[in-house]
């Protein structure tokens, strides 16, 4: 065991995945890996000062998949160990996302993670991510035509969830597991090659063992090495796109497509890759053909859509990214609330204070956050765009038809049917997420402002 826990703290060392006194919420699938990953870190605990948690995911893709969350709540009780657990049913929601079950999959685990570190204060989320893991995503990577940000595979560390066992191997693993008697349970899906994942681990890697005995540490290797020069792109990368970027919401994010357009073919596509990952909190990466495609729309309104219901549009010299989330029903807004409109993804919250900070409300640049005088609205609802609808612009004396108001702010026509419209007492108030009325704007006479978001969550 000693040598396993000598290999996570020198990982640790190299990318500081861990700090003394910090709060680590466990990915335990009950697998092998993450077993064997809950075990190293809770002998580490002490030494380091670690308050240790763990969470489950029910998939609710297999017949006996409640085995492994009662055997994850066992061990964790036998430890002393807090557990969280949740059943999701991933084939429902890859439906209801248009994406493939690994990839639902994997948006309800961080999800539920993420809420799990926001409610209890976790201040890392460690996966237990191996060496043939790492080579597992770069064979499938290359073959899917990946450029250097998918070949450099799992990283170590990415914001706040670490992979403390991504330098060691299945072998080792399994390995460590035999030699102390620790228990684990087997997912039997992972035998059958259902998955392309699954049919590179059964079939691929073990010829290419076969043919190179070191085959897996030396990808890994690679993937690293690839990983280390993305890493240099990357900050120049984000340079740029904070150069370009015009608009950027948590629903919509705008590109100048004519300035980005005097950069070679490679930064193009890594620029819209950062604005596709920051609108959609999802790092896994499109296919490069399909990014060729977007970034070289040339008909404006034309548009290409991606998985998770993204669309991506040329709109006048602006490459736009967005989700048109459907129409739906009139809803009426509840100070202090948040509604959601209907199956659409979208919410809108509403809160109400007497503190009137002009400076930070002048200095908004976020479209989906408007503020208001709040003595100025009545009965507040949020309803789509009708024909006809009318609204005054802010800055402007008189009145400007909505649709013509959105064909100014570059939007293409597939977007507008679907844009959440919030009325008071029947006068448009905001087109959320692209301007306010200026009557109900804030002033210096203002004394109490309502705050309204426009928010998204699958």
């Amino acid at each position: 065991m000693q040598k396993l826990l000598s290999r996570v703290e020198s990982t640790n060392r190299k990318y500081g995945l861990f700090n003394n006194g910090d709060r680590i919420l466990v990915a335990l699938s009950g697998g092998p890996d993450s077993v064997a990953l809950f075990h190293l870190l809770y002998f580490l605990a002490p030494k380091y000062d670690l308050t240790l948690a763990a969470a489950h995911v029910d998939h609710r893709l297999r017949r006996f998949s409640d085995r492994d969350c009662k055997f994850c709540r066992m061990l964790c009780r036998a430890h002393g160990i807090k557990f969280h657990s949740k059943k999701v049913d991933v084939a429902v929601l890859a439906k209801r996302m248009h994406v493939g079950i690994e990839q639902a999959g994997r948006q309800a685990r961080y999800n539920y993670f993420s809420k799990l570190s926001d409610k209890y204060g976790y201040t890392k989320i460690a996966t237990g991510h191996t060496t043939d893991d790492a080579v597992e995503t770069f064979l499938l990577n290359l073959a899917r035509g990946a450029d250097m940000g998918g070949l450099g595979g799992i990283h170590h560390k990415r914001e706040n969830v670490i992979r403390p066992i991504l330098g060691i191997s299945k072998t080792e693993i399994l390995n460590f597991l035999k030699e102390f008697g620790i228990s684990y349970m087997v997912d039997e899906s992972n035998i059958e090659d259902t998955y392309n994942r699954n049919i590179i681990r059964n079939k691929l890697i073990p010829v290419l063992k076969k043919i190179i005995p070191g085959a897996l540490k030396n990808i890994s290797k690679a993937s690293e090495k690839i990983r280390e020069g993305f890493d240099i792109i990357d900050d120049i990368v984000d340079k740029l796109y904070q150069r370009y970027v015009l608009e950027e919401s948590n629903t919509k994010i705008v590109l100048d497509l004519r300035k980005i357009k005097k950069y070679n073919e490679g930064l193009i596509n890594w620029i819209f890759l950062r604005a596709y990952s920051r609108l959609t909190g999802d790092y896994s990466r499109p296919e490069s053909e399909k990014i060729e495609r977007a970034v070289n729309l040339k008909r404006r309104g034309s548009f290409i859509q991606f998985k998770g219901e993204i669309l991506v549009s040329n709109h006048a010299g602006k490459l736009i990214l967005g989700r048109p989330h459907g129409r739906f029903r009139r809803i009426n807004i509840i100070i202090g609330e948040t509604i959601r409109l209907g199956k659409t993804g979208l919410m809108i919250k509403a809160e109400k204070s007497n503190e009137v900070n002009l400076l930070e409300i002048k200095n908004n640049k976020d479209e989906s956050r408007a503020y208001f005088d709040f003595d100025k609205v009545g009965g507040l609802a949020v309803r789509c765009l009708k024909k006809g609808d009318r609204f005054r612009p802010l800055g402007m004396k008189g009145s400007k038809k909505v649709v013509d108001y959105l064909n100014e702010k570059g939007l293409p026509r597939i977007f507008k049917s679907s844009i959440p419209i919030v009325i008071s007492d029947g006068e448009i108030v905001w087109i959320a997420g692209f301007g306010i009325a200026d009557n109900y704007k804030v002033t210096g006479q203002t004394r109490n402002v309502l705050k309204l978001e426009l928010l998204y969550g699958p």
